[in-house]
């Protein structure tokens, strides 16, 4: 079973949809009702983004008053969608390949790699080739996420998929 799959198309084609429709159709490896979860990156502030990912310790930054389990936790045995990946800071897609890498995620401010087993649907509008070429997403990256990768034509191109 594929542990990637990498959903690009433009803005509005369905690409959430098709994320949905797939963590739907996956057999659970874990236990009935495996947690699916879902982050769009763009949405969080680049000052929050590990934080949510990939979780942190107690008192890890100022605000940080208790321990708190990232995102990739919270989905461990099931599904998450990241939505928007091409908006992760380069030094955050480096950590996001460690996970796809190693199955284990270091919050921050932590010493101790936790084990995660999480299956990723990441999307994009972003023509990602485009973004390794300019230097703002890691090609490491790119063919990790690409393992299954699902193109969406614009609507344009569809016409018979929208509504008169």
């Amino acid at each position: 079973m594929a542990r990637a799959v990498l959903v690009t198309g433009e803005t509005g084609t369905g690409k959430e949809l098709v994320a949905h429709a797939i963590q739907e159709a996956l057999p659970s490896d874990g236990p009935e009702g495996a947690p699916r979860a879902a982050l769009n990156a763009a949405a969080v502030p680049h000052g929050l983004i590990e934080s949510e990912l990939f979780g942190h310790e107690k008192g890890a930054f100022t605000g940080a008053s208790q321990k708190r389990d990232g995102i990739f936790v919270r989905a461990h045995s099931g599904t998450l969608f990241l939505d928007e990946v091409a908006e992760l800071p380069i030094g955050l897609q480096a950590k996001l390949l460690r996970v796809l890498e190693e199955r284990e995620v270091l919050p921050v401010g932590g010493s101790h790699p936790i084990q995660v087993d999480v299956r990723l649907i990441a999307a994009t509008h972003r023509a990602l080739r485009d973004e390794v070429q300019a230097g703002r997403f890691r090609e490491d990256l790119l063919y990790r996420l690409r393992v299954v990768p699902i193109y969406l034509p614009p609507l344009r191109d569809r016409r018979g998929d929208v509504e008169a």
